[in-house]
């Protein structure tokens, strides 16, 4: 798929699943503005990868469940580039709690980098995106949106609230703008954060409860997420692409 000339913003890009969709649109032709939190180790090792394509590619620290930060970002996309014309909602957080250890403190802070950071990036993003001939935003939730699991109370939440959130914005910003909106759901994916989180037998126990005897990799969810970036799916709009081998089917 061409992307040349493209500019596209991906949260918490500067690892796993989001940093292998920069990747990908830099390597077709787009210039892609790689958001990151915190973690400059992290943000300076993808720069290294990426520094062939350091004239097409913008890093921006922010905070996305911050109004401010969110709106200083797109100031500096509109100065960089004057346009946008793809958001993938990538940047996630979850940590497991049973119902009753969760706090209410613990349960804001996901809805607020799951959720609520979705909405805003969504929000100030509309003035740019209306300027693409081709808009696009692609949010990035779970298949646990779709099917609740054991300690994960505010993680299901919030990814099922970004599937409504996805139908909201698909359904209003389509008929005025034609932004097209879709989500995708993947399941446990081997990112190094996964890799690092769960033992060697958790991963091979996951892999064999699904019907496809595998997990996740990265370009898996790059795949489906290129597609509804291109101009092949531009009939496809607030749509859940779920990314799972079938793991919903058990």
């Amino acid at each position: 798929m061409n992307f040349k000339n493209k500019v596209f913003l991906i949260t918490g890009s500067s690892s796993g699943i989001g940093r292998g969709l920069a990747k990908a649109l830099l390597e077709a032709g787009a210039k892609v503005v790689v958001n990151y939190a915190h973690n400059e180790e992290k943000a300076n090792e993808t720069k290294n990868l990426f520094k062939n394509y350091a004239d097409s590619t913008l890093f921006i620290k922010t905070d996305v469940s911050d109004e401010k930060s969110v709106i200083d970002m797109y100031e500096k996309i509109e100065k960089a580039f004057g346009k946008l014309d793809g958001l993938v909602n990538n940047a996630g957080y979850d940590k497991v709690f049973s119902i009753e250890d969760l706090s209410a403190k613990e349960y804001r802070k996901e809805l607020d980098i799951n959720l609520v950071a979705r909405w805003l990036c969504i929000k100030y993003a509309i003035p740019l995106l209306k300027k693409s001939d081709m808009p696009r935003i692609v949010n990035i939730a779970s298949r646990l949106g779709s099917k609740p699991m054991q300690d994960s109370v505010a993680y299901c939440t919030s990814e099922a609230a970004t599937i409504m959130l996805t139908k909201c914005c698909a359904l209003e910003l389509t008929s005025k703008y034609n932004i097209k909106v879709n989500t995708v759901s993947p399941s446990m994916t081997l990112t190094p954060f996964a890799k690092k989180n769960y033992s060697a037998e958790e991963i091979e126990q996951t892999a064999m409860e699904n019907p496809s005897k595998r997990l996740g990799e990265i370009e898996d969810t790059v795949n489906a997420v290129l597609f509804l970036l291109s101009e092949k799916a531009d009939y496809i709009n607030g749509e859940n692409l779920n990314v799972n081998g079938g793991i919903l089917l058990v």
